[in-house]
């Protein structure tokens, strides 16, 4: 079974181009990485295929007030082509970028979000304010379009960061999103601004959720600082109700995450460790993991 990151790197290709993902699991081979990679080389031969088109509109943005082109957006301008479009109009004008995106309304800016050049957001993101990205950005977890949503978490900053912590409340979309991040210092960045209180209550979300949410959460804790990781890894693996400990264990195994909870057992206090290692689902995660291991080539 392939990871989540290479799961959603898959996602991401087969989005690119337009097809369903399973017509591309053979690639599943790459891994996460070589998946990124390709991704981003098709990316910029399909975008670059485009460039001369998109410098044509570029050149026209200063001639047009911000308040037509986002009159003419909403009713006559597709978001596929403002996504692919605006881009290039950012990069070349961003502040009459930014101006326009504000008078933008929240489903508009989450239906063009996919088809933005992902060599503009490294630039251009950093740019905008938080309070114009704060509801495109809970549109899209509304629409459990987690793989766009974390496509601009990449390049979040400090502000960001802690501005959509506080503004944002959904606490499985935040893990859905977190785990598709694959630059592990922007999660610490989120996991830090959380803070333990928020860490612990996402884990008693993950927990109660389904086995995906939970899956994603082990997933993610792997991949952060131990100390950031622990709040959370106690609230699951250290809690009071063994039933819980059991089924975190079980979905581990059935979802494919099975090293991953190995790994986080380590950040336990000796006494919860002693307790959790105890247990007959631990033994059996554990055989799991011996498998797994002899089942994988070198």
């Amino acid at each position: 079974m392939a990871d989540i990151l290479t799961r959603a790197q898959l996602s991401l290709l087969a989005a690119l181009l337009q097809t369903d993902p399973a017509n591309l699991t053979s690639l599943e081979r790459l891994g996460a990485d070589d998946l990124k990679a390709l991704r981003g080389a098709l990316s910029d031969a399909l975008f670059d295929e485009q460039a001369e088109a998109f410098a044509r509109v570029s050149k026209l943005a200063p001639l047009v007030p911000n308040a037509l082109v986002v009159t003419v957006a909403h009713r006559a301008v597709p978001p596929e082509v403002a996504g692919r479009v605006g881009g290039a109009v950012g990069l070349a004008h961003g502040d009459r970028a930014i101006g326009v995106l504000s008078g933008l309304n929240p489903d508009y800016l989450a239906d063009a979000a996919p088809y933005v050049d992902p060599r503009v957001i490294p630039h251009f993101a950093p740019r905008l304010p938080a309070k114009l990205l704060i509801p495109a950005a809970k549109e899209l977890l509304r629409r459990r379009d987690y793989l766009t949503a974390s496509r601009f978490v990449e390049f979040a900053t400090d502000e960001h960061i802690v501005a959509f912590e506080k503004a944002i409340d959904d606490d499985e979309g935040i893990i859905l999103t977190g785990v598709l991040v694959s630059d592990t210092a922007i999660m610490n960045d989120i996991m830090r601004a959380a803070g333990p209180d928020r860490s612990q209550r996402m884990a008693r979300s993950a927990t109660a959720g389904t086995p995906e949410v939970l899956a994603a959460l082990l997933s993610l804790l792997s991949r952060i600082d131990p100390e950031l990781a622990k709040p959370a890894v106690t609230e699951m693996l250290g809690h009071p109700d063994i039933d819980v400990v059991i089924r975190v264990l079980d979905v581990a195994a059935a979802e494919g995450v099975v090293v991953e909870a190995l790994q986080i057992s380590a950040v336990l206090d000796d006494a919860v460790l002693s307790r959790l290692t105890g247990l007959e689902a631990w033994h059996r995660l554990t055989r799991e993991a011996e498998a797994w291991a002899h089942e994988t080539p070198a």
